[in-house]
């Protein structure tokens, strides 16, 4: 699409991209790798799917990985710890669902209830945690599933009364008879600024590798750009990922898509500091560390100012 007269003519460069969850935020980065997006960049990127931003970032900072799909809180929690991992692009925001049996009605029926997350300490587990915060409910169990599909399993055999589940599952188990009990619109009510997916990387990768980061960025947008123009591609590779068949829920999922992942990548200061607070708030990260840390340091919009002032952004989705 853009650029690509701007590249050199070599072997792709292989780089090894984890991602933490499966859904359409992942989207753009599937149909990079599916369509060959990331190869016309000079890139063999492979994805994998390690299901815990904790986990990608202790593998970036063991040096195994230089860059991936990684929520915000992660990268709050290592920068405040020390360490060098930093978002370079908002993909988006906060929107997986609580889905909850019929007979939940309202937050305060969650009370004394259970509630299964794929993993403690990733999204779905801050999301949680932020929804029972805001209506000060404390007696409930959060219990780790492995998995969204497994959660969803869980919840049908009467396991637990809800599950955090994203799209397109949530719209599978809305078909079943489960409520939304909380949704995107919600958070916004709520107050909650949440980065949700982003891509990362290390800033002593970034220091010696920006091209590559910048690449890998532009690659993702341009996924983000074909899924937006070529449908039934968007929807084939969605499922192909999600293992989703159901015409309904991937129409849906495909549109919530369209309507929610960022086009500008630039990283919003205020949803750091929200999420900053959110964590401190919740015991979730210590409260000096976060205090002795500047907000730029766990972000860098270097990246999203360039392809604005190049003009790339523009000519993107013109």
């Amino acid at each position: 699409m853009i650029g690509a007269s701007t590249l050199h003519a070599q072997a792709p460069q292989k780089i090894l991209f984890p991602y933490s969850v499966v859904n359409y935020s992942s989207l753009p980065w599937m149909i990079a790798k599916d369509a060959g997006i990331f190869r016309k960049y000079d890139m063999d990127v492979d994805l994998v799917f390690m299901g815990s931003s904790n986990l990608i970032i202790q593998a970036m900072l063991s040096g195994a990985v230089p860059v991936a799909g990684v929520a915000g809180p992660a990268v709050i929690s290592s920068v405040a710890g020390g360490g060098d991992v930093v978002t370079v692009a908002n993909m988006a925001p906060l929107t997986i669902a609580l889905m909850v049996k019929p007979s939940i009605e309202k937050p305060e029926d969650l009370r004394g209830k259970k509630i299964g997350v794929p993993r403690l300490g990733a999204v779905a587990h801050f999301a949680i945690r932020m929804i029972l915060d805001r209506h000060n409910i404390k007696d409930v169990a959060i219990l780790q599933m492995g998995s969204q599909p497994e959660a969803a399993a869980g919840m049908r055999r009467g396991a637990i009364d809800g599950a955090m589940i994203s799209l397109p599952l949530n719209y599978v188990l809305a078909k079943e008879g489960y409520r939304q009990l909380v949704g995107p619109a919600d958070y916004r009510k709520l107050g909650i600024q949440f980065i949700s997916q982003g891509i990362s990387a290390r800033k002593s990768y970034i220091a010696k590798n920006r091209e590559v980061v910048l690449r890998l960025i532009k690659a993702t947008l341009e996924g983000m750009k074909l899924g937006a123009v070529q449908e039934s591609l968007a929807k084939k590779i969605l499922s192909k990922y999600t293992r989703q068949t159901d015409p309904e829920s991937l129409e849906r999922a495909y549109r919530f898509g369209l309507e929610t992942l960022n086009r500008d990548p630039t990283i919003p200061r205020e949803a750091i500091l929200s999420m900053i607070k959110l964590m401190t708030d919740l015991g979730l990260l210590d409260r000096a560390a976060a205090a002795n840390t500047a907000p730029e340091a766990f972000y860098d919009n270097s990246f999203a100012e360039e392809m604005k002032r190049t003009g790339y952004l523009a000519e993107l989705w013109k």
